[in-house]
């Protein structure tokens, strides 16, 4: 096993020798069919109405990672400075890197719908984390896992945290769905049944990852795993101290102690990602996965003097997006704007679903962009934040957001809405000034007035600002108190 690990810089999504195993041989002819059909059709001529349908068992196998609150920035496949996240690194050396996804929304369960529907926030009726209506994902929303399972796909979820379970309709479609860090009591650290417990409604990653590799050794092709990270959210969560024992956090000012957890947690999360890329490699099915790995959204740092996430700016929304799958070349980097929303029409695009099986999207297929004669798609990515968010994370560092946000990147443009101070809107020019510090509405305020248009032609303003009617969405007692636990409300949120 040691040796194989040593070598997974070349045999990672790659065969290495020891791949010997009947399902490796079967795999192996696989991908090579799959490379072959590539080289002789082109990756950029994947159009939608030439494409067949494969057969569920020659269909591969499907890894979607969802790393909750981290930047873009923060990867050193991203130009990091420090080497924090080796294994992810890795990982977009032998796939596609895009520097430009935008999340549609820098709210977890906000985002992770999006993600999970290829809808935006004003479709698919997810809106807030916490409110009165539009608190819950619809159940006649279609989710890749409702449409891989009925493609004859075995679904499992492992998710870290409270903003995606059940409560907010994101376990549609799978037949595991392992939340189990709920059922422990808040006052003790072990329940009954033996479930850890963080007493913050939450589970760090190295519990999660176990319990996935579990369910993977059980699991059959083809499958479809959701696995979900919550440790750069939370400093109350900390990695375990034998990792801790290597990582000094510094004493001192405050934002140097939330900086420097922050990538001691993006580190560990990585740590337990490779956990799951060495089992693949172990178990021959690396290069017949298709991994997909992104962010929900980033997090503020002090950026904007905003130290968490739930607003606009793009060290919130612009988000990590890696994606490797058997067909595709190594190494590539898109520098074109893409969106969230548009990882589940490729994932389907990418296992050859036939485009009748599937749902309205209104992400698109990035299989045209994951080779050299890739064209701008000229994408304009929608975003949100429609929750009054109150945010305590830390003894000084409070933060309150009264107003809703609706932006539009439309490159190299990013115009953010304000709907109840609309004179505090902004505008961007993110190819001259990429971490926002100046607003240039006033100089250009035609392309505001322009960008303001298309947005309210997208009727993503609530009618009601998700206020008055009260329905069967309304937050129980114990759903405000799991949110208080993990800093979304204050004690009188």
């Amino acid at each position: 096993m040691l040796e194989a690990i040593s070598r997974r810089g070349e045999a990672f999504f790659g065969y290495g020798e020891g791949c010997v195993s009947e399902k490796s041989a079967r795999l192996r002819h696989l991908c090579i069919f799959w490379a072959a059909t590539v080289f002789v059709l082109g990756a950029s001529s994947c159009e939608r109405s030439g494409r067949g349908s494969r057969r569920a068992e020659d269909r591969p196998d499907v890894l979607l990672i969802t790393l909750d609150t981290t930047r873009a920035d923060h990867l050193h496949c991203y130009g990091y400075e420090k080497s924090i996240t080796p294994r992810l690194d890795e990982l977009a050396g032998k796939g596609v890197l895009f520097t430009q996804a935008i999340a549609q929304a820098a709210v977890t369960p906000v985002s992770h719908a999006s993600i999970l529907t290829g809808l935006n926030p004003y479709s698919h009726g997810l809106r807030v984390m916490h409110g009165v209506t539009e608190n819950r994902l619809a159940e006649e929303r279609v989710t890749l896992a409702e449409v891989l399972k009925r493609a004859g796909y075995q679904t499992a979820a492992f998710v870290s945290a409270f903003p995606v379970t059940e409560r907010f309709g994101l376990h549609q479609g799978f037949d595991m769905f392992d939340a189990d860090f709920l059922l422990a009591q808040p006052d003790r650290l072990i329940s009954d049944s033996g479930i850890v417990n963080t007493g913050k409604s939450q589970r760090h990653a190295g519990e999660t990852t176990t319990r996935a590799l579990t369910w993977l050794e059980q699991a059959e092709s083809p499958y479809f795993l959701w696995l979900h990270y919550f440790d750069p959210h939370d400093r109350q969560v900390m990695p375990p101290q034998e990792f801790m024992a290597d990582h000094a956090v510094p004493i001192g000012m405050e934002r140097d102690v939330l900086r420097a957890i922050y990538d001691i947690e993006i580190e560990y999360m990585d740590q337990q990602i490779g956990r799951v890329f060495d089992w693949l490699i172990q178990a021959g099915q690396a290069a017949s996965t298709i991994v997909v790995v992104v962010a929900d959204h980033g997090e503020g740092l002090g950026d904007h003097d905003w130290w968490t996430h739930g607003i606009l700016y793009q060290e919130q929304v612009r988000v990590p997006l890696i994606i490797r799958a058997p067909s595709i070349s190594d190494g590539w980097r898109v520098d074109y704007v893409v969106r969230t929303i548009d990882i589940m029409p490729t994932v389907l695009d990418l296992i050859g679903l036939d485009t009748g099986a599937w749902p309205d999207m209104e992400g698109e297929s990035l299989v045209p962009l994951m080779g050299a004669a890739a064209k701008d798609p000229g994408y304009r990515a929608y975003c949100d934040s429609v929750n009054m968010l109150t945010y305590r994370p830390g003894v000084t560092i409070q933060e309150v957001k009264d107003d809703m946000l609706f932006g539009l990147v439309d490159w190299p443009w990013k115009y953010v809405h304000h709907a109840l101070r609309p004179e505090e809107s902004e505008l961007y020019d993110l190819a001259k000034d990429p971490r926002e510090l100046e607003n240039v509405i006033e100089k250009h305020s035609d392309v505001a007035t322009r960008l303001k248009k298309e947005l309210m032609a997208l009727d993503c303003v609530p009618s009601d600002e998700l206020g008055g009617q009260k329905g069967a969405g309304q937050m129980s007692p114990e759903d405000l108190r799991r949110l208080r636990s993990l800093g979304y409300l204050d004690e009188g949120g």
